[in-house]
């Protein structure tokens, strides 16, 4: 049978038409989909803020997960740096898709989806003008009446650590700052009496601020089960279906120890085996 020029291996049939078809259209959506991820039209905004090892001068834990989401997922991102209390209102304002290193409560959790990739224990970061006979958040509240406490703005600590802080609040003992640092300065100062931090942020802030000798490391957390941090997703932006392709991505790089091997980065081995989500394994 003579070859038409038109189709160098012989006339189409209806079968091979279709298979090229099918090849054809594969290959345009693997250009937007990755990983079962289907990518939006637009850049993913992905919100950091300063918090010691997590994200600290354009570096950090968080910005190695979101570059592996982006590897992962073939999607292009746009990265911004802004303070905590600014990352939730443009979150719930629909300006932002995406940040990092969040502890999950059940007001938050109706509208935003939580994956969780860490889990770290809080610790008590204290003024060395703490008596020593002060040995629990409780025993700080009702014996060092006039001492202060400071947290970041809408950042959740723990489920212990949570309504103790809503107890200082109430006794206007609680001072809220923007950023991370901002504790630390103020611990210095002798401004407060304590703030609470992970490993993750105190090692490096101590040693930043030249706190060695005037601060002492706590550890008054109860359950003993450490706080997952997660990655966050607006429900705006991520219907169910596209949800569960993104917490397949990230459930992935906890199975495959991709995040161990990140979070190693910043820990010893045996702290990031530690550190990595328990239930990513699964």
């Amino acid at each position: 049978m003579a070859m038409n020029p038109a189709w160098p291996g012989g006339v189409p049939t209806v079968k091979t038409g279709l298979a090229r078809a099918c090849l054809l259209l594969a290959a345009c959506w693997a250009g937007g989909a990755h990983g079962g991820v289907s990518c939006p039209q637009r850049p993913i905004r992905f919100a950091f803020y300063e918090i010691g090892q997590f994200y600290s001068a354009g570096r950090g834990l968080d910005r190695d997960v979101a570059e592996e989401l982006r590897r992962r997922s073939g999607c292009e991102f746009e990265f911004v740096v802004m303070p905590r209390a600014r990352i939730w209102q443009e979150l719930e304002a629909g300006s932002l898709d995406m940040t990092g290193s969040v502890i999950e409560t059940p007001e938050r959790s109706k509208i935003y989806w939580f994956f969780n990739y860490i889990q770290l224990r809080q610790y008590a970061i204290l003024s060395i003008d703490v008596p020593d006979s002060i040995r629990s958040m409780e025993s700080f509240i009702q014996d060092a009446p006039s001492s202060r406490w400071a947290i970041v703005r809408s950042y959740s600590t723990s489920r212990y650590f949570d309504p103790l802080v809503l107890q200082l609040g109430v006794q206007r003992r609680l001072v809220e700052v923007a950023e991370e640092d901002v504790l630390f300065r103020m611990l210095d100062q002798r401004r407060v009496a304590g703030i609470f931090s992970t490993p993750m942020v105190y090692r490096q802030k101590i040693r930043q601020h030249g706190l060695e000798d005037r601060v002492k490391v706590a550890d008054w957390e109860k359950d003993d089960a450490p706080s997952p941090r997660s990655l966050v997703l607006t429900k705006r932006a991520f219907p169910d279906s596209e949800a569960r392709a993104w917490r397949q991505l990230v459930d992935g790089m906890n199975r495959d120890d991709t995040m161990l091997r990140l979070i190693n980065r910043y820990m010893s081995r045996d702290e990031a085996a530690a550190a990595v989500w328990a239930g990513g394994k699964r």
